[in-house]
């Protein structure tokens, strides 16, 4: 299952009607995103700004017809559930964005998204944007998109929520622009992760080069590395990777993300930059350098 979206996909939103949902849904309509159903049990019948509301996955798809994926909104513990009932129902897009969803539950999500051949992404997912497909899923971006994110070429992979909006109005200001921008969330067990995203790009002929936001902890990073190596990703990545001043703090305290777990040197943000530069990816020292490193990459 891509998880590259068509234009003019349609969504359903679970858990629309709670106090994320109904923040985000406005958004997305604006930004021309076709949110054509919300889902939440024992709210049927309601209409939130101008979408229809049921209780359940299947009443919606029977309803609406045929839905090109799920943005789900519901809360950590009920997050399973949601994600359970709408690969029932069909439905092989689901993005997350729930924080703090039971580690347990995350690896039976990712197993039942294999068994049903779907896409995740998520948890902790903080949204989607593709500019020139009027999609905008998730939380993802300021109020006014556009101040940020402008169509282009440059995919942003991102661990970080505000970062991903950081590094596409940096690629902005620098007359780049974002296909695809989004957040694949920093825990354990990701729905999709850096290469994942990467190698779909293989395929979108509007992304022409990628750039991917990397934290301490994980192995994520170096898989990426690995697949540039053996060719299966082409087309240019560029990587930014933060978290040195962590390794500096008393061992018992805990920072970031849930995934941001370092065993040895495996994590150290050092280390990964070390492989990916090995492998021939090229890593920006800071923020400020990625949109050279992109256009230099894009004329190589």
């Amino acid at each position: 299952m891509s998880r590259l979206l068509r234009e003019g996909a349609k969504l359903i939103g679970q858990g629309i009607t709670g106090f994320e949902g109904s923040r985000a849904l406005p958004r997305m309509l604006e930004f021309g995103t076709q949110i054509v159903a919300g889902v939440t049990p024992g709210k049927g019948g309601l209409v939130l700004e101008g979408v229809p509301i049921f209780n359940t996955v299947s009443e919606a798809i029977n309803k609406v017809g045929e839905v090109d994926g799920s943005v789900i909104f519901a809360p950590p513990l009920r997050t399973l559930d949601a994600v359970k009932e709408a690969l029932e129902a069909g439905i092989n897009f689901l993005l997350v964005g729930a924080e703090k969803v039971p580690t347990k539950d995350e690896a039976i999500m990712y197993q039942l998204a294999k068994e049903h051949h779907a896409s995740i992404i998520g948890p902790s997912s903080v949204g989607l944007i593709n500019p020139r497909r009027k999609l905008r899923i998730g939380f993802l971006a300021v109020a006014k998109t556009e101040r940020a994110y402008q169509e282009g070429e440059v995919a942003v992979i991102s661990k970080s929520g505000s970062m991903t909006s950081e590094i596409a109005l940096h690629l902005k200001n620098n007359n780049l622009g974002v296909s695809w921008a989004l957040g694949i969330g920093g825990d354990i067990i990701p729905g999709t992760d850096f290469s994942d995203f990467l190698l779909e790009l293989e395929n979108d002929p509007q992304s022409k080069a990628s750039v991917i936001f990397g934290e301490l902890g994980g192995t994520f990073e170096e898989r990426v590395a690995k697949l540039v190596k053996e060719g299966r990703i082409s087309k240019p990545v560029v990587a930014f990777i933060v978290g040195d001043f962590t390794t500096k703090l008393p061992k018992e305290v805990q920072f970031g993300h849930a995934g941001a777990i370092i065993e040895g040197t495996r994590g150290l943000p050092e280390n990964k930059r070390k492989i990916l530069r090995e492998a021939g990816v090229k890593v920006a020292d800071d923020l400020d350098q990625i949109a050279a490193l992109v256009k230099e990459s894009i004329k190589e």
